[in-house]
């Protein structure tokens, strides 16, 4: 288990990034609400087979789901949506690329708030690490700025002073008490293993969201929710990439702190460079290279 969590984390990021790219597309025909919807409600049926799977091989029994573990299991659920409502909202407004990368200072967010008011305990590597895979991030990002041809500093001002700067740094924050609060959901739970922990609160979790986002939805936007059935084989896709991304950051933070599994997680941006470089032939920069190779030392230095 000491290293299990990173190739978990990394299956995570790679999965994010697949999600939020067909979460764009399919917020091209629903409302904000219903495609922040969607991720919970087609992805439940797999969490809960993961679950069954779980349960059935492990011999363990059904939990005690004490009042702690539900409190930290409703505000993770609550940010997560948030969170998620806030970055399919980016999709929609200009300057799109600055906000998404700011999104990405949930890690360093999870570092300092977990630290101070959370159980998170960092080590000196370890911030090193985070500061390694934050760094290549930046420095991705600020090739992909550059290529956005915002054409000279005024334009760079205006976009890091922009609407879709606030509500990438606000996205940011709603993640990163997700992260927390779920981990603290996680590890409320006295019984069972990793994965009977982790299958607990991811089913929950999003139980919660299912519910309660479906009934504001009923009774707020009863036509968006036939739109998304509408829609049904990109919102299974949703779903399934959305469980699968769960489960692995459940269990990998059920595991090891969120800040590190989340700075690991940042991988996802190596992976969506990979994807344009190999399906869509688009030719990588020294900077992108640069911030790849310094995103997979920060990763290695976990293993230290």
């Amino acid at each position: 288990m000491d290293v299990l969590w990173i190739p978990i984390s990394m299956t995570a990021g790679f999965m994010q990034a697949v999600r939020t790219a067909a979460q764009k597309s399919l917020n091209e025909h629903l409302s904000t609400m219903v495609t922040t919807y969607v991720r919970s409600l087609f992805g439940l049926p797999l969490m809960l087979v993961f679950l069954w799977v779980v349960m059935a091989t492990g011999g363990e029994p059904w939990p005690s789901l004490s009042g702690i573990f539900l409190v930290h299991a409703f505000a993770a659920a609550m940010t997560q949506v948030i969170g998620t409502m806030l970055l399919i909202r980016l999709f929609t407004l200009r300057n799109f690329v600055v906000g998404t990368t700011l999104t990405k200072t949930d890690v360093m967010m999870t570092a300092i708030v977990g630290s101070a008011l959370f159980s998170e305990s960092i080590t000196g590597v370890g911030w090193i690490a985070i500061l390694l895979t934050m760094a290549g991030v930046i420095l991705i990002s600020v090739a992909r700025m550059r290529s956005h041809a915002f054409g000279h500093a005024g334009g760079l001002v205006a976009a890091l002073t922009s609407r879709s700067t606030r509500i990438g740094l606000a996205t940011g924050f709603a993640f990163c008490l997700s992260y927390l609060f779920l981990r603290e959901a996680s590890l409320s739970l006295t019984s069972g293993g990793v994965l009977y922990r982790a299958a607990w609160t991811v089913v929950a979790v999003t139980t919660i969201q299912v519910v309660t986002l479906g009934v504001w939805l009923i009774l707020r936007d009863p036509q968006g929710l036939i739109r998304m059935l509408a829609a049904w084989r990109l919102c299974s896709f949703v779903g399934v990439t959305s469980a699968v991304g769960s489960i692995c950051w459940f269990t990998a933070m059920t595991i090891q702190n969120a800040s590190y599994v989340k700075a690991v997680g940042q991988i996802e941006t190596a992976f969506t460079l990979a994807i344009s470089y190999l399906y869509f032939n688009e030719r990588l920069n020294g900077s992108e290279l640069l911030g790849i190779m310094v995103i997979v030392a920060g990763v290695l230095l976990f293993l230290l």
